[in-house]
């Protein structure tokens, strides 16, 4: 019985052992026959496989006010967004002329430090005319003047970012400042990253590449805001498209900031005298004072108070805000160009006044819109 059941096995193993042989040889026979067939198919599914990958997409905000004490409704926005990262302006740095250094200014004042999963991000703006006026050699006592407040504001910190519109006279000194902030926070793994314009992707060959981990594309203020012909110096997506280039050859992984903020531009005998914040049609609708010439620009009727400032008889208000659609259309252009996996989507501003005209379930929408590929 024992000898039957070996011999069994011994048959079927040897009938096993020809059928594989003759199923290796069939295949052998298909993949040379149609190996051109096979090398398609196969290069599909790698491309399917990669098309198909989801980016991680992480939503966030930048607090751009000096004190970073939030309502209970900003509160409540932010968790149902539910927003991850914030990142808060912790001071200016600008030139001072009386002591001819530059110095912090506007410095935050943190009253919410624990928020719940939410990471605060320290961001600082230097002015270009800082840099342009401290001479190269005093840039790293700069730096350390610089990272020590911050340390000194919030010691837990995973990143800081570095807000600057530098030009190429000053490039030199940013980017010695950069590697500066690298080498001081390499042992403390904190990630360093900077602002990035449109036109510093465009012309990288000019005006350089930042040495930090990641790029924020602050894709916004894209026109000459103090142009009477400007149509929305915040972001028009007509000259927003003109720099849409050498993305695919930028060195840095992007992360993207867009627009939620809102302003009139005033002009008096179309000069450009100030801007006035947070401007909305309804500060506008009062047709005593104010005549409506086109869809974005008011003329002043007759002289009164608006926000707070006296304006004349015959002054003109460009006003400019931002859609959702245009927020949608900014969204559908960059999402292609921004190749890294891991991407931050942050929307500048956060304020109660700001955020009443974007329900976070929009905005949600235009985040998404970045995860499709």
């Amino acid at each position: 019985m024992i000898f039957f059941y070996r011999r069994v096995n011994k048959e079927l193993a040897r009938s096993y052992t020809e059928f594989f042989d003759k199923l290796c040889v069939t295949l052998r026979q298909l993949f040379f026959n149609s190996a051109v067939k096979k090398i398609s198919f196969f290069i599909l599914l790698i491309f399917m496989s990669c098309s198909t990958e989801e980016k991680k997409i992480t939503p966030a905000f930048y607090h751009w006010q000096t004190n970073f004490s939030l309502t209970t409704s900003e509160k409540e926005y932010l968790e149902n967004f539910p927003i991850k990262k914030i990142y808060v302006k912790f001071f200016d740095v600008d030139w001072n002329a009386s002591t001819n250094e530059p110095m912090p200014m506007a410095e935050v004042i943190l009253d919410d430090m624990d928020l719940e999963n939410i990471e605060i991000i320290p961001t600082i703006f230097i002015t270009n005319r800082s840099l342009k006026n401290y001479p190269l050699e005093k840039i790293e006592t700069l730096g350390k003047n610089i990272s020590d407040k911050i340390f000194f504001i919030k010691k837990d910190i995973k990143e800081i970012q570095i807000d600057c519109d530098w030009s190429e006279t000053t490039k030199e000194k940013y980017f010695r400042l950069l590697d500066f902030f690298k080498k001081e926070t390499f042992a403390k793994r904190i990630k360093i990253s900077a602002t990035i314009r449109l036109h510093q992707i465009k012309y990288y060959d000019r005006t350089g590449v930042p040495p930090v981990d990641k790029g924020m594309l602050m894709f916004y203020n894209v026109d000459d805001v103090k142009d009477y012909e400007t149509k929305n110096s915040i972001l028009d997506l007509a000259i927003a498209k003109q720099y849409i280039y050498n993305f695919e050859k930028y060195p840095l992984d992007l992360d993207v900031a867009l627009p939620i903020f809102s302003w009139g531009v005033l002009y008096r005998e179309e000069s450009m005298l100030k801007l006035i914040a947070h401007l909305r049609p309804e500060d506008l609708a009062d047709e005593e004072f104010f005549l409506q010439k086109n869809k974005t620009n008011f003329v002043v009727k007759k002289s009164t108070y608006l926000n707070g400032r006296y304006l004349y008889a015959d002054d003109e208000i460009r006003l400019e805000t931002i859609s959702l659609e245009t927020l949608k259309s900014a969204a559908a252009l960059l999402s292609p160009e921004i190749k890294n996996p891991d991407v931050t989507v942050s929307f500048y501003h956060l304020d109660t006044t700001t955020i009443k005209y974007y329900p976070y379930e929009k905005l949600q929408d235009v985040i998404r819109i970045f995860g499709e590929q």
